[in-house]
């Protein structure tokens, strides 16, 4: 016999199911049979928990949240209370890996950890019983390692959430343009629900339009806009409004970045970009400061993250722009001008740009606008009668009209400039038109702005390769099931490029030349090669140049390499040796004499081709005796590492030497991470493959034991805040294996 909740069973001529009433159930426990008793009470219970299970349907999601290399974060609303279970595996349909959560709810969240850096999952959610949802949409793919030399890949999102045919065709246009791809992250730049960000406005307006494509398979990182606050300044401090309860964000570095200790403003890593989402409505310090006010809390954190940044790209976004003339106005002494986008240009952004912030993305205005390179424009006054105009010679880092289109066109050759926490100049985006659509201020376009557009709508899609950034303003025309993508605006900008180097190598010695950028490359005294790495073989002895120029943009970009090959070298390598010792390699070398030798330079490669620098270690100057020397690297990367060797002499010629390999596997089941926080805090993040005891030491460097903890993790990510004076320590972590983890920490 089939059993289903809609079945009924007899017990002397009393049908019962489990929706029997409370008459019915008495009849049967005024019965004398205890058979009858335990049939029906087994009978009820089980109809009633299968009826749960055929009952329950998916409200909203899935949807992703908190992705990083080893993890994500699944949430989804199912219509009555259950359990959770989400399945997984690299296969579709075949899903070895399970995680449940036995917390009875409506509002599922599930974090699934140990996961594959840079690997597409496939997955499954429901209950125990029953599965809600298992398509070959869902899936997602980890976060790349930061090692990564893949293109990353990102799309943004502003003012979406109106339920509006131009969100719809917005949405279309991206997935077109994006087709089989993936991209890194989705960004959401705030007002994801209109008008008044409540629950309700939230599932027809966001979770509805978004859930059968975009949500599914794309890891989301939102801020808030002043509509997920309700629009309305007097629910600033508020932290459980519909936003807050629909979404998870990082507030403990749990996906890079420092640690911000709230969900309203976070910062996360995506290879070598690094990512600072902030809140530019709410207020912190009991309600009392915003974005903008220097010294509270946000902006504090803010900078603190900014001071322990290394990744080489650095994207901010939050709502509120400090330029705009679309449907807002950030000019002080304009028409219609509002304060707090005032308040943004004036008092904020110099940050920023004093940090060398590439990109700035914000919303609240209904078009796309796309400034300049701009630097050093914060349109302050002497009185508010007396704001500055925009100059474009005084206010671009570049001084002219170079649109950096870099597409052969005039004046298109892209944004260039050196890494580093230097004011370069950054670029301003109003992405505000995913949803919302149209309007303008006085004196619209906006004099700072290149490029402005308040009649189509789109997103903001960029891509970040290497050392190139290419952005696209994402439009589309028709409408419906006819949209095709348009590409309205565009830009590039590319870092450390243009590079002289002179280099001394022996006769008969090949050296790789590698072109600074990525992209087309035309080598003249080549043959004409196309690559970006050419090798020359140096038979000939002389000094000899080597350029190298952008194949397909009016030469915007030229590398230039001048050898001199020579019998008679800065140097004499007796070896250079690259050894793998457990978790570190040891790089040494040895001369037999050297001349005008200033220092060594050691680089590091994933790819044998573009190399960062590693350390410098002083020569000997002018020595004929043996000297030997020695470089730790107490960082593999997971995979291949490159190691190359360089002298630099004291007039500043290169001479080049081998290239040494090694692969490094890490056997280790738990990895860490050390955090600044303010008032003398560190935060201890600790990633896990395993539940585990770990214990966790302290000393300072004269060798005093600060601390010593026995820690009880879980699998996954589990945190530790301690307080520490000012001052340079040692932080050991064993766990119960003997693996062992130390880092060096210095508490400012």
């Amino acid at each position: 016999m089939r059993i289903n909740s809609y079945s009924f069973y007899t017990i002397n001529n009393i049908k019962i199911n489990y929706k029997s009433t409370l008459s019915q159930i008495q009849k049967i426990l005024m019965m004398k049979s205890i058979h009858n008793l335990v049939v029906f009470l087994l009978l009820f219970l089980f109809t009633h928990s299968v009826s749960s299970s055929y009952a329950q349907t998916l409200t909203r999601g899935p949807y992703l949240q908190m992705g990083n290399q080893t993890g994500v974060t699944i949430r989804w609303r199912s219509s009555i209370a259950t359990n959770s279970r989400v399945t997984w595996g690299t296969v579709f349909g075949t899903y070895p890996n399970t995680v449940d959560s036995a917390t009875v709810t409506t509002e599922h969240i599930v974090r699934i950890s140990g996961l594959t850096p840079d690997t597409k999952y496939y997955y499954t959610i429901g209950s125990t019983v029953a599965s809600l949802q298992a398509t070959n949409t869902n899936y997602f793919t980890t976060l790349p390692p930061a090692n990564t030399t893949r293109k990353l890949k990102f799309l943004a999102f502003g003012d979406c959430g109106n339920n509006s045919t131009n969100q719809v065709d917005v949405k279309n246009a991206a997935l077109a343009y994006i087709g089989s791809n993936d991209i890194d992250a989705l960004l959401g730049i705030g007002d994801n629900a209109y008008n008044s960000g409540i629950d309700n406005e939230f599932q027809l307006e966001f979770f509805d339009i978004y859930k059968n494509d975009l949500f599914r398979n794309k890891k989301l990182y939102l801020v808030p806009g002043n509509h997920d606050y309700g629009n309305s300044s007097a629910n600033t401090g508020v932290r459980n409004n519909a936003y807050y309860n629909s979404f998870t964000q990082p507030t403990a570095g749990e996906l890079g970045g420092t640690p911000s200790g709230t969900e309203a403003y976070y910062s996360y890593d995506v290879g070598d970009v690094h990512l600072v989402a902030l809140d530019s409505y709410g207020m912190e310090n009991s309600n009392t400061t915003k974005l903008y006010d220097t010294l509270g809390a946000q902006c504090v954190w803010l900078k603190n993250d900014l001071t322990v940044n290394t990744k080489k790209w650095v994207i901010v976004y939050f709502h509120h722009p400090p330029y705009t003339k679309t449907s807002h106005n950030s000019d002080f002494n304009r028409a219609g001008a509002e304060l707090d986008l005032v308040a943004m240009r004036e008092k904020f952004i110099r940050i920023l740009e004093r940090f060398g912030v590439d990109l700035v993305l914000c919303g609240h205005a209904h078009g796309y606008e796309r400034s300049y390179l701009l630097k050093n424009y914060f349109n302050t006054y002497a009185s508010p009668l007396d704001d500055i105009d925009f100059n474009i010679a005084t206010h671009t880092a570049l001084g002219t009209n170079q649109n950096a289109k870099y597409d052969a066109t005039a004046n298109s050759c892209p944004y260039v400039y050196n890494s580093g926490k230097i004011n370069h100049g950054s670029v301003y985006i109003v992405a505000g038109s995913a949803g919302q659509l149209g309007g303008s201020a006085t004196g619209y376009p906006h004099d700072a702005m290149f490029y402005s557009n308040n009649t189509n709508g789109g997103s903001f899609y960029f891509e970040v390769d290497s050392n190139r950034l290419d952005a696209k303003f994402l439009s589309y025309s028709g409408t419906g099931g006819s949209v095709v993508p348009v590409i309205r605006d565009q830009f590039t900008i590319f870092k450390d490029v243009n590079k002289t180097t002179n280099t001394t190598v022996a006769t008969n010695t090949s050296l790789t030349l590698t072109a600074s950028w990525r992209g087309t490359y035309y080598w003249p005294n080549n043959g004409g090669a196309t690559t970006q790495s050419v090798t020359i073989s140096n038979a000939t002895n002389g000094t000899f140049s080597y350029p190298v120029r952008d194949a397909n943009a009016g030469s915007c970009l030229q590398d230039a390499f001048n050898i001199t090959v020579s019998g008679t070298l800065p140097i004499s390598l007796s070896s250079f040796t690259a050894t793998l010792n457990k978790d570190k390699v040891l790089l040494d070398w040895a001369t037999s004499q050297e001349q005008n030798n200033k220092y060594f330079t050691i680089e590091k490669s994933t790819d044998g081709i573009n190399f960062n620098l590693l350390s410098k270690v002083n020569g000997a100057g002018t020595s004929a005796n043996t000297n030997t020397y020695r470089l730790i690297d107490y960082s593999p990367l997971e995979g291949v590492n490159y190691y190359r060797l360089s002298q630099t002499n004291y007039d500043g010629n290169i001479t080049y030497f081998e290239t040494k390999k090694i692969i490094y596997k890490s056997n280790k089941n738990f990895s860490v991470s050390i955090f600044n926080l303010a008032g003398e805090k560190i935060n201890v993040l600790i990633d896990s493959k395993i539940s585990d005891n770990i214990k966790l030491k302290i000393i300072d460097m004269l060798g005093n034991e600060i601390t010593e903890q026995a820690l009880l993790i879980n699998a996954g990510s589990t945190n530790r805040t301690i307080q520490l004076q000012a001052g340079a320590y040692i932080v050991m972590l064993t766990n119960s294996s003997g693996e062992r983890i130390t880092k060096k920490l210095i508490v400012l």
